[in-house]
């Protein structure tokens, strides 16, 4: 088992107000997320807050008062992008951290067994991402001695470079459910996959 870095620091600007607390099927956006991961086997949940986190961690407390795997970190430096949050988390592992998983707020549909099935597949020293209809997206997985290239990162938002540095490192899985690895941008993008309800 590896722990998972929770980023939801962003501000989410094109949705226009604070989408982690939008509903979707009738939860919190960050509420699904998170319960995605604790329904997973990562050991840990370092969830990263920075905007509005006051009003995320209110939310978080109402769901998930006593669970003792999800560990809030305030990220300072938010707005300099998904690297600073994820080098937040990376700076409260042990030294005894294999790897980590890297994971965004604003995906709530990703399932507990897409999460365990990317575990069980990493082999310990590849960095390994999933890859939907040709394109790669997130949960990723990174070694730890991939670690200090975050560290060294400098005002690196996106993580881009390191990809590059680290290709021949990379690996990725197939998956078929495009449905499953939607972000939330919009208020349509909160339409719950397979609801009824949705337009034809």
């Amino acid at each position: 088992m590896i722990p998972g870095i929770l980023l939801a620091a962003g501000s989410g600007t094109r949705f226009g107000s604070q989408k982690l607390l939008a509903l979707t099927a009738g939860r919190p956006v960050i509420v699904r997320t998170l319960e995605n991961c604790l329904f997973s086997g990562l050991s840990d949940i370092f969830l990263i807050l920075g905007h509005e986190s006051e009003k995320v961690k209110a939310v978080i407390g109402q769901y998930f008062s006593g669970e003792k795997r999800v560990n809030i970190v305030f990220n300072p430096d938010y707005q300099r992008g998904i690297i600073s949050s994820f080098i937040s988390g990376l700076s409260q592992l042990s030294g005894r951290s294999t790897g980590a998983m890297m994971l965004l707020a604003d995906m709530p549909f990703v399932r507990p067994a897409t999460i365990d099935r990317l575990m069980t597949s990493w082999n310990g020293s590849d960095i390994l991402l999933p890859e939907v209809n040709g394109r790669t997206t997130h949960p990723r997985i990174f070694p730890a001695d991939v670690f200090d290239d975050f560290f060294r990162s400098g005002q690196m938002r996106t993580g881009r470079e390191i990809l590059i540095r680290n290709r021949a490192r990379i690996k990725t899985i197939g998956f078929g459910n495009d449905q499953e690895f939607r972000d939330i941008d919009t208020v349509e993008d909160l339409m719950y996959p397979g609801d009824k309800n949705k337009e034809k």
